[in-house]
């Protein structure tokens, strides 16, 4: 008996296909720990599928994948998983069979249930709701980032953003698939876009960039007042941390001066006239006096002229 598809890279789940994301290269030339993890993806989208002997799923599974060794606790999980009968369309559904699923014993067989149902959560997702939607208040692409599928994570994140740009979950999570897949510049921008749009719905925490984790520390020292968070992109920015983008959102709303310094960088970083600039440095040495003198030290904005002596 072997695994069913009903086209390449997908695996039937009851009547509706869901995406295992199985590798269709050849066998030959992939690592073992590639192989292996190809077939425990198999193996668990098989369990999810229904159409295992329901007396005895976990011995189907072996005798399908005699290679792969089981432990107790893996084939208590995977007999947990051939039990279950999740509706095509009610991504609420996957999102609890995630919590309570039982642990297995080896975290690779772990590892393939959180896919099989993260990608098959997404696909209920994206039938209700369409692509990049939200779930249980999280983006469907938290969920395939928290299984690590970073690739998959972070194309569903790009449509979430593109859906609800003020939503700084979206690009918290964003900026974390693209940091897990080692594109630093555009994880930065997506967390830069979440601490300028919505800096209180994420826990500093939750950044996987330590860099830009670590830039709260710094707002007591240039005493910044409130809520350090809203100051990341500030801090950011005099640090070479988190650059000016021409992608930089506005805000959809205001967090006091945080965002008002900001907006002022902005502007004169796109002024046309020495006196436009040199106005700008004006209301950012009132707002900010350390902020604005750590800025000139670290040669991000040009010192103000000396007060004309008949003034």
């Amino acid at each position: 008996m072997g695994v069913e598809f009903s086209r390449p890279g997908m695996a039937v789940l009851g009547s509706t296909p869901a995406a295992v994301g199985v590798d269709p290269t050849p066998m030959k030339g992939r690592s073992t720990h590639d192989s292996q993890a190809v077939s425990l993806d198999r193996m668990a989208a098989l369990a999810l599928s229904g159409r295992l002997d329901p007396v005895a799923p976990v011995a189907a599974l072996e005798r399908t994948f005699p290679h792969v060794a089981l432990r107790p606790r893996d084939r208590t999980a995977l007999e947990w998983l051939a039990a279950r009968r999740l509706p095509r369309a009610e991504p609420e559904a996957w999102v609890e069979t995630l919590r309570l699923r039982p642990a297995a014993s080896s975290p690779e067989v772990e590892a393939a249930i959180r896919r099989v149902l993260a990608r098959g959560l997404a696909r209920a997702s994206e039938l209700r709701d369409g692509k990049g939607a939200f779930v249980e208040g999280e983006p469907v692409g938290a969920y395939l980032l928290q299984a690590g599928l970073f690739a998959e994570a972070a194309a569903t994140l790009f449509e979430t953003v593109a859906k609800t740009p003020h939503s700084g979950r979206a690009a918290l999570h964003l900026g974390n698939a693209l940091w897990q897949l080692d594109r630093r510049d555009e994880a930065r921008d997506g967390y830069r876009r979440a601490f300028r749009v919505a800096p209180f719905e994420m826990r500093l925490a939750e950044v996987e960039d330590p860099e830009v984790r670590d830039l709260a520390r710094l707002a007591d020292g240039l005493r910044l007042a409130g809520d350090p968070r809203a100051w990341i992109p500030v801090i950011g920015y005099l640090e070479g941390v988190l650059p000016f983008s021409a992608l930089d959102p506005v805000p959809g709303k205001g967090y006091g001066d945080a965002t008002r310094v900001y907006d002022l960088l902005i502007a004169h970083s796109g002024a046309r006239s020495d006196g436009e600039r040199e106005a700008i440095r004006r209301d950012l040495q009132l707002l900010a006096p350390v902020l604005y003198a750590a800025l000139v030290q670290a040669r991000k904005l040009d010192t103000l002229p000396p007060p004309y002596a008949g003034a």
